[in-house]
């Protein structure tokens, strides 16, 4: 087993989503591209078992003359590539007092105030390392009177919807548009004991419910956000609140250019690294 290694300067972790997009252009599996944090440097990891295709998709990475990205390929024995990334991931809060733990360390000692969250995934992405991620979470933690029903559009491994279980969620929907990722979520909320209402494999665009929702997590792409904008305001009750993320610091502009829903107010932005996450509040 091959795998293949692109590394990212620590001003540009933008490359990051481009060439995922890049990848998933060449036909590979999201479950497949690996994202990983290991101090304070971003690479992901792809993995081949045909060391003639991995040299193609060497080639061709390198031919689009990608800035900011190093390229490295390292042999595994077939028994290791599936699990190689995990041995980057350790406990880490990713709030005050949740405690993000990988599932394969249930026995690692938690510090005290902090509560644990299990996850286990096949893609790094979804374990919370990401800023997208990180900047919502801390939405979450700072609004537990708005978590009674809860929607989630873009779940992956589950994490946002536990972590608003564990701030007091009771009614929780998830969904995305990636089988994997529903079949992760699934085992992630059973690891963790938490049983949303719904999880379910939509694209958001067909999601239909009568339910008006207290909180809207929304982790998508910048173009997505901008055109399903109307869909994610008519999915909040009034008084409620929708947290969007996703944004790269260069589409930052474009998006408060476009992205102006009627009643919605925005009362918080952050940013992390080279991301921006936002809060609004519908009137």
């Amino acid at each position: 087993m091959i795998e293949i290694r692109f590394v990212f300067t620590s001003s540009s972790i933008g490359q990051a989503e481009l060439l995922r997009c890049v990848l998933l252009k060449r036909g590979l599996d999201a479950a497949d591209i690996v994202e990983t944090l290991q101090k304070n440097r971003w690479f992901l990891s792809i993995f081949s078992r045909s060391p003639a295709q991995a040299e193609r998709l060497i080639r061709h990475i390198r031919s689009l003359r990608l800035k900011g990205i190093a390229v490295s390929s390292l042999r595994l024995r077939d028994c290791d590539w599936k699990t190689q990334w995990k041995k980057y991931l350790k406990p880490f809060n990713i709030t005050r007092d949740i405690r993000i733990v990988p599932s394969w360390m249930k026995n690692a000692r938690i510090p005290r105030g902090s509560r644990p969250v299990y996850i286990d995934t096949t893609f790094a992405f979804g374990t919370g390392l990401h800023a997208t991620t990180r900047m919502v979470a801390r939405f979450i933690a700072a609004h537990p009177a708005h978590l009674e029903r809860f929607l989630d559009i873009g779940t992956g491994s589950g994490i946002l919807s536990i972590i608003a279980q564990r701030y007091g969620a009771a009614d929780i929907r998830a969904i995305d548009i990636d089988r994997q990722s529903i079949k992760t979520a699934r085992e992630n909320f059973r690891l963790n004991r938490c049983r949303p209402t719904a999880l379910t494999t939509v694209d958001f665009k067909d999601f239909k419910s009568r339910q008006r929702f207290d909180f809207v997590a929304a982790n998508l792409l910048t173009e997505d956000l901008i055109r399903l904008q109307s869909r994610l305001n008519a999915c909040l009750r009034p008084g409620g609140l929708l947290a969007v993320s996703g944004i790269f610091a260069d589409n930052y502009p474009v998006f408060r250019r476009k992205f102006k829903p009627a009643s919605l107010r925005c009362l918080r932005v952050t940013r992390d690294r080279k991301w921006y996450a936002l809060l609004f509040k519908k009137s």
